[in-house]
């Protein structure tokens, strides 16, 4: 019999390949030969607002000269801002790169949709718990209760 660590894990590892294939191919829609990192400081940009080159670094446990690099390259591409210098610059999103990340989100809401489709309200609740409590994310359980209630 399986080992629930050893099913887990070739579910989670299936989980990101599958994810890193989706930035990729999203990635090269936004601006051709662009590469998943790029559009991962996008989204992290998306979701806070604006960040320090410095948070990016930290955040995404990059080396700092390659966050340098990618954020340089979003500003070439048209896709990011900087205001200030050095690990303190901010970084913000430029319009074109903010329409595409709604998009983007609307398009993986649904796909994530489709993949909840024979999943019961009681499930769908119960994955959301489990996953935010495996990742160590109270604040997703929290946010949870957004859930459509059964009636």
């Amino acid at each position: 019999m399986d080992r629930v660590e050893d099913l887990l894990h070739e579910a989670m590892s299936e989980y990101a390949v599958q994810g890193d294939a989706y930035l990729a191919r999203a990635a090269g829609r936004l601006s051709p030969g662009m590469g998943r990192m790029p559009l991962v400081i996008l989204m992290r940009v998306d979701r806070f607002g604006g960040l320090r080159e410095a948070d990016l670094t930290a955040q995404l446990r990059l080396p700092a000269a390659e966050t340098r690099r990618h954020v340089d390259d979003l500003v070439v591409r048209g896709l990011a801002a900087r205001t200030g210098g050095g690990s303190l610059a901010l970084v913000r999103l430029t319009e074109r790169a903010r329409e595409f990340l709604e998009d983007a989100a609307d398009e993986r809401r649904g796909r994530i949709l489709d993949g909840l489709e024979d999943f019961t309200l009681e499930e769908k609740e119960t994955f959301v718990r489990l996953m935010a409590k495996f990742v160590q994310r109270d604040d997703l359980v929290v946010r949870s209760l957004d859930l459509p209630q059964r009636g």
